[in-house]
């Protein structure tokens, strides 16, 4: 996500406690999380809170991208949660987020066999087919979105390149629709 990213002079790393991105070396990464954390040496600025205040939180700021890895599955008001990022990007900012694929070979089998116990936390309250996905953001303001494959977990061999409907995480990209200015 942080190739996407890349010749953004500012970012806001959106859940970013549990997993630091390392490679995200933009001139100013901030990150927001619900938990403060100590901050590892590419990140400028920690922000505690929860997303429902961000617009309040970062109220006149703007950022050059949001990036929003594999929050969007457990937020309860999806739409609003991407309209206040589309609000906090720059005039031309973009949104690179992930989320699980409910397509994925894993997720088809656990719900084949309503499977309660693996990728079924209570901390997951939906997730998004991909070409609903799309939808959503155009709904919320964005435009030009582009999906990706995040890959495939293999055992032993870790995330393995794998054909985008079928992918275990999706990645989209999408720029702030200028045409509707909220």
């Amino acid at each position: 996500m942080a190739k996407l990213v890349e010749g953004c002079q500012s970012v806001l790393d959106i859940g970013w406690a549990q997993s630091p991105n390392p490679f995200l070396l933009n001139e100013n990464v901030v990150g927001f999380d619900l938990n403060q954390r100590s901050l590892p040496h590419n990140y400028h600025e920690s922000v505690a809170g929860d997303v429902h205040d961000m617009i309040r939180i970062f109220s006149g700021r703007r950022f050059d991208a949001v990036v929003a890895g594999e929050i969007l599955e457990h937020v309860e008001q999806p739409h609003a949660f991407l309209r206040n990022c589309r609000a906090l990007l720059s005039e031309t900012g973009r949104l690179v987020l992930s989320t699980p694929n409910p397509n994925s070979p894993i997720e088809r089998l656990l719900t084949i066999t309503l499977n309660r116990n693996y990728f079924y936390t209570t901390e997951h309250l939906c997730l998004y087919p991909q070409r609903w996905l799309i939808r959503m953001m155009e709904n919320s303001g964005f435009c030009d979105v582009e999906l990706h494959s995040g890959g495939f977990p293999a055992p032993f061999l870790g995330l393995v390149p794998f054909p985008r409907p079928w992918c275990h995480q999706t990645i989209a990209i999408a720029v702030k629709d200028s045409r509707d200015e909220a």
